[in-house]
């Protein structure tokens, strides 16, 4: 299970201590060096996330309600991998669940993780293009989302302001802008 631990470093025991269809949590015993530490480990569901281009200058984005925070936030579209699904199966779905758009070429950039400090799940970004609506949004009973756009350079602003929130959002809206600004100046 762990391979590359520092010297003095023992797995004592590994127990599952909750499970449910978005998390698993885990306590670890360690040895380190003689002293005995609990460490707790979660497992979630990795997810992609879709940074949709209307234009060279402007995104789709979502008004997303959260109940944790109590709040309309400011986020792209994102979601959970299913079982048996791809990560760009995914990006389609939700994509088109939340936004009732669907896009004629969407392109993987990157791959990252939000805390391996106490979680394993990947999140995967995605870039799409050619967007066009298709359908009405498709919601779970928890979302309470509205579609609007906004240029990129007042999405630059809210980054910089600190009024984007969700950590996937920041970090695909940073790494797809560049990503895009890099093939615009190509072309």
């Amino acid at each position: 299970m762990i391979e590359k631990t520092p010297n003095g470093w023992k797995l004592v025991s590994h127990n599952q201590v909750y499970s449910s269809e978005y998390i698993e949590l885990y306590e670890d015993e360690l040895n380190i060096n003689g002293i005995k530490k609990i460490y707790i480990q979660g497992t979630r569901k990795n997810y992609s996330t879709i940074v949709p281009f209307i234009s060279n200058k402007e995104i789709l984005i979502i008004k997303s309600y959260r109940h944790l925070v109590d709040s309309v936030q400011i986020e792209i579209p994102s979601g959970y991998i299913e079982s048996g699904e791809t990560p760009i199966e995914a990006a389609v779905r939700e994509f088109k669940e939340e936004t009732g758009y669907v896009a004629s070429e969407l392109k993987l950039i990157g791959e990252y993780t939000l805390d391996y400090s106490m979680f394993h799940q990947r999140g995967y970004i995605f870039v799409a293009y050619g967007i066009q609506k298709k359908d009405e949004q498709s919601l779970g009973v928890m979302e309470k989302i509205e579609v609007n756009s906004l240029s990129l350079d007042k999405i630059k602003q809210l980054l910089r302001e600190g009024k984007i929130l969700n950590a996937a959002s920041i970090v695909a809206l940073y790494k797809a802008i560049e990503y895009h600004e890099e093939r615009i100046n190509k072309n």
